[in-house]
């Protein structure tokens, strides 16, 4: 077996042991603030609305680690990684942190700024930003852990946001069309999250040996 032969299976047995579609379901978590929030500033205010979603991001990654703990792991078995790739991965998830960490400031910041008349809602400025926050952190998702289709979730959600901003702009949509755009962009995320997730529990049927591996 040549080193690209080996490499070639590092790479798919990193991948079967880390994309089971539940990454895409907490990624889909963290878009729907966005869609959602909007709809319920009005009554929680511009804070509570996105503060809110921090106890139930906090549920869906229990949920997560649950479903991956009793259903995931018996069927795929486990996977041990090696330093190099343990130090890529601890990186990914303190990158995705920050990343996460910043898009939820701007959304507040932003939700508060146009509250409160601080600037203008006719500018350009925060739609691009946020456009590139969800194509940068997409792309190192993508990257980090080999998964192709990450990249076409940060063109997604790139595009939603500037989508969103023209069809407010021609009134069309109320809240930055953010609702309609990021609502539609989580539900496709976690309808690929669930699809992959069954896909893969048929894939390693209940009741197989659970190897352990080592790359």
């Amino acid at each position: 077996m040549t080193d690209r032969d080996l490499d070639a299976l590092e790479k798919a047995t990193f991948r079967a042991a880390t994309d089971d579609g539940l990454w895409d379901v907490i990624a889909a978590g963290f878009v729907a603030m966005f869609a959602i929030a909007p709809l319920l500033s009005s009554t929680l205010g511009d804070f509570w609305s996105s503060a809110v979603f921090v106890p139930a991001w906090g549920a869906l990654y229990l949920a997560v680690r649950l479903v991956r703990a009793r259903v995931v792991t018996p069927r795929v078995g486990v996977v041990r990684f090696g330093p190099p790739r343990a130090r890529r991965l601890r990186l990914f998830a303190t990158t995705m942190l920050a990343v996460n960490v910043v898009a939820f400031v701007l959304g507040l910041a932003a939700a508060v700024a146009f509250q409160e008349n601080w600037i203008e809602g006719g500018g350009w400025g925060y739609p691009l930003v946020l456009a590139l926050v969800c194509l940068l952190g997409s792309s190192l998702a993508a990257f980090t852990l080999n998964i192709p289709r990450y990249y076409a979730y940060g063109l997604m959600l790139a595009a939603a946001t500037l989508v969103g901003e023209w069809l407010w702009r021609r009134d069309l949509a109320p809240h930055h069309g953010y609702p309609i755009v990021f609502g539609v962009a989580a539900l496709v995320m976690a309808a690929v999250g669930i699809r992959r997730l069954i896909g893969q529990m048929r894939h390693y049927p209940a009741g197989r040996e659970s190897p352990e591996v080592r790359i």
